[in-house]
C-alpha cells in the first residue's frame, strides 16, 4: 500500500468566526496508554470569505507507523453548516472503500463502493446534520463549535456505518464540551477554539501533539 500525504479538503463551518481562522495539527489517538493511530489534519477558511465556508483535511492511519489501515476524508461545508460534498477513503491490505456524499437541496445522498458491491442512500432534511466518524476525529470541531451552554442537540451522521443519532453538546465551561447521546465523552478546545483533545466514554482519546 503506497502511503499518501495529500490531505483531502473538508468543509466543516459553524459560525463566521469559525470560518476566519486556519488550523494545522496532529492527533495521537490511543487507548488508554495503548497507541492505536494517528491523524495530521488542516482547518483553513475558504477564498471567498464567510460566504465560501471552510475546509478540514485529514489523514488518519492506523497504527500511526506502518499503517495498514489509511482514513482519508473530504467533507464540504458552506457558511451555513450544510454538507455539500463528502468523500471518506479507506484503505486497506483487501482495497480501497469509499464513501461519496452530495447534496441536493435538503438531501443529501451517500454512495458506498468497495471492491464488490455498490450501495446508496438517501437521506432528507439533512442540512443541519453533522458528520462524524469513529476513527476521524478532527471533525469534532463542528462539534465543538456548535456546543452552548443549554446544550445543542444535533443529528449525526457516521457515512461509513450508516448510524445516525442525536447528540448533545453541552459547553459546561468556556474550554469544555460535554457530549451525550449519540456520542458519550469531553471535548477539549483552546481560547482560540482549536481543538485540543477528544476523550470518549470507551476509552479511546485523541490528543493534540504540542508544537
Amino acid at each position: 500500500m503506497r502511503a499518501t500525504h495529500t490531505l483531502l479538503a473538508l468543509a466543516l463551518v459553524a459560525a463566521p468566526l469559525a470560518a476566519q481562522q486556519s488550523d494545522r495539527g496532529v492527533f495521537d489517538i490511543q487507548r488508554g496508554e495503548t497507541a492505536l493511530g494517528r491523524e495530521e489534519f488542516s482547518v483553513q477558511p475558504g477564498g471567498g470569505g464567510d460566504s465560501a465556508g471552510s475546509t478540514i483535511a485529514s489523514l488518519a492511519r492506523y497504527p500511526g507507523s506502518r499503517p495498514s489501515v489509511q482514513i482519508q476524508t473530504m467533507l464540504e461545508r458552506n457558511a451555513d453548516g450544510a454538507v455539500v460534498t463528502l468523500q471518506l477513503d479507506t484503505r486497506q491490505a483487501d482495497g480501497v472503500r469509499r464513501v461519496y456524499g452530495a447534496a441536493l437541496q435538503d438531501n443529501l445522498t451517500i454512495r458506498q463502493t468497495t471492491p464488490a458491491t455498490e450501495s446508496v442512500r438517501e437521506y432528507p432534511r439533512a442540512a443541519g446534520i453533522v458528520i462524524l466518524d469513529d476513527s476521524v476525529f478532527s471533525l469534532y470541531r463542528v462539534v465543538a463549535e456548535r456546543a452552548t451552554p443549554a446544550g445543542a442537540r444535533l443529528a449525526v451522521l457516521f457515512p461509513r456505518t450508516g448510524r445516525r443519532g442525536q447528540l448533545t453538546a453541552t459547553r459546561s465551561a468556556p474550554t469544555t464540551i460535554e457530549l451525550s447521546g449519540a456520542v458519550n465523552g469531553t471535548l477539549t478546545v483552546d481560547q482560540a477554539g482549536r481543538l485540543m483533545r477528544v476523550v470518549l466514554a470507551d476509552g479511546v482519546s485523541a490528543i493534540r501533539q504540542a508544537r
